[in-house]
């Protein structure tokens, strides 16, 4: 690997660490410079901006693959198996820790979103069949993050505890059952 390829991947690392970790507007250039232990100008050079490197760690983002899945069981499974394994130390990033770091930020909510949408939420759709399902699945993940790692409810099992994949599996496979009632109309 050249100089410069090391150079630009050390700032792809640390802008990742930094970026997802305490959020877009929360990180200024000289902190990801000083993380990766290059000057400063070399952000522009490699990337253009601070959201030019930003856009290049979404890159970064596990993509889901249709292909690897012949159901949407197999589907559960998998991100089942995702947030048992998620890093869970202070200061380490993870999918999931860019949304929640990122999503109410003006300035970087859009390519988050549109992130989150191309790697996760088209080929959830293609493999459950049906984007209602697919968005139920998704605001399931999105909110045992929270009440993890923001709220800390406490009805939520500790990672590592079985009634952890159990809880998070009963959120996933109700997603996938629901159906939609039409309204009664009251008379």
């Amino acid at each position: 690997m050249s100089k410069s390829e090391k150079t630009k991947e050390n700032l792809l690392i640390a802008g990742q660490r930094l970026f997802w970790t305490r959020g877009f507007s929360n990180v200024s250039v000289r902190e990801i410079a000083q993380a990766a232990n290059v000057d400063v100008a070399l952000i522009s050079r490699y990337f253009g901006s601070k959201r030019g490197l930003f856009e290049a760690t979404l890159e970064k983002l596990p993509a889901i693959d249709p292909e690897d899945f012949e159901s949407a069981e197999q589907l559960v499974d998998a991100i089942v198996e995702l947030f048992v394994t998620a890093p869970r130390r202070p200061g380490e990033a993870s999918a999931l820790t860019i949304i929640l770091s990122n999503a109410g930020d003006p300035e970087s909510s859009e390519p988050v979103r549109e992130a989150f949408r191309r790697k996760w939420g088209e080929p959830m759709d293609r493999i459950i069949g049906d984007p209602a399902k697919s968005a139920l699945m998704s605001a399931a993940m999105i909110g045992v993050s929270v009440a993890e790692k923001v709220l800390l409810l406490q009805g939520i099992a500790a990672p590592g505890d079985p009634a952890y994949e159990a809880q998070l599996r009963a959120m996933l496979e109700a997603a996938l059952t629901f159906e939609l009632v039409p309204a009664v109309e009251l008379a």
